[in-house]
């Protein structure tokens, strides 16, 4: 596993249980994944020492978050099976190159402009709202700002940070967002999760709901899009398709992870397969088969200080007593703000009740 955050962890997890041993490189010694590897690197991406202990420890090399180097899995994947691949690593570090390719393969994706030079936006932004996102290394809520004046677009020169190109998007009157899990096997086989509706908190993930509560219809033009866009691309693996819900008519694809997804954790506990499972079979080249749903579930992250709420024990058995909740915490020693730190699911047969219990442990997880 390259990259040892909370999805390698999940992924190791899995693999332990089905009889495999897993290697994790990462350069922090205490990442999440390390509790459950039998292999540690901790050295930088760019170690070529490592690199050859790496390849020759290990069988077949997945991908935990989409700014591993694009060089070093290049190299890798020369030598070892690697699933997904650089292909699918370049289209997700890159939203230019992203979005050229949606657009390029027919796939509906939302009014952007790319500019050199952040004076650039008096001229391709008229019409406001827009967001302005770094075109590499950006991921919750970082590397991006929003326009919803325009005085905040005249003045936005002295506030983007970092080096060009940039993205600017129209930012889109939708309805929901949602994203779907798709899985594609080394032998085709690809198969989707239902769709899971997001509700996002400054621009970082904060509860997840499935199933979306859409309409037949709309949940399966969701799935077919989310599995041509993966198709279009042809790597075998875990992936997660982030879609805007504008209307019944109209679904726009946003984003593409290469990699399982947060919107995911709940197949862990609502799928007979979890996204995680899926993620060795397709690494391993084992079968891929449609999931059978369980329950229906509510995922809450637990971000930066409400951490340290949760591990009070008060806190965590209020949280618990109903006896429909599932505590995640992840092993992360640093507390940041915004920084995804554990997640409580919720399960049962009601949605609504489960988002009413969810949004009341939020409650209490905001008292300091």
């Amino acid at each position: 596993m390259l990259g040892g955050g909370q999805l390698g962890g999940f992924f190791a997890e899995a693999a332990l249980r089905m009889g495999y041993k897993v290697a994790v490189w990462d350069p922090s010694e205490t990442a999440p994944a390390k509790r459950f590897a039998t292999h540690k690197f901790n050295t930088p991406f760019n170690d070529a020492n490592t690199l050859n202990e790496f390849v020759s420890t290990v069988d077949a090399v997945s991908l935990e978050w989409e700014n591993i180097p694009v060089e070093l899995v290049e190299s890798i994947q020369s030598h070892k099976p690697t699933r997904p691949s650089s292909k699918s690593l370049g289209l997700a570090q890159n939203r230019i190159k992203e979005k050229q390719f949606l657009r390029d393969n027919g796939f509906p994706v939302s009014e952007y402009q790319v500019i050199s030079r952040p004076s650039d936006l008096v001229k391709v932004v008229q019409e406001l709202p827009w967001i302005v996102k770094t075109a590499t290394m950006g991921y919750d809520g970082h590397g991006q700002w929003r326009i919803n004046t325009e005085q905040e677009r005249d003045h936005m020169s002295s506030q983007i940070t970092g080096e060009g190109p940039w993205v600017a998007e129209r930012v889109v009157p939708f309805e929901m967002e949602l994203s779907v899990v798709v899985v594609q096997g080394a032998d085709g086989t690809c198969i989707t999760y239902p769709a899971t509706e997001n509700k996002h908190e400054n621009g970082i993930l904060r509860m997840s709901m499935c199933p979306a509560r859409i309409d037949p219809s709309t949940e399966l033009a969701a799935q077919n899009l989310a599995k041509e866009v993966i198709k279009s691309i042809g790597d075998p693996g875990v992936f997660c398709v982030e879609l805007f819900l504008v209307n019944p008519d109209q679904i726009l694809v946003n984003e593409i992870a290469p990699r399982p997804h947060n919107s995911g954790h709940h197949t862990i506990d609502s799928f007979s397969i979890s996204q995680y499972e899926h993620q060795v079979r397709a690494l391993c080249g084992l079968s891929i088969s449609q999931p059978i749903r369980i329950g229906s579930t509510v995922l809450l992250n637990v971000l930066g200080d409400e951490a340290t709420t949760l591990s009070r024990v008060e806190t965590t058995d209020l949280i618990l007593k109903t006896g429909r909740a599932r505590i995640y915490m992840y092993g992360k020693e640093s507390v940041r703000p915004g920084r995804k730190m554990g997640h409580i699911i919720f399960s049962g047969d009601d949605i609504e009740v489960l988002e009413k219990e969810a949004s009341e442990a939020l409650v209490v997880l905001s008292v300091r």
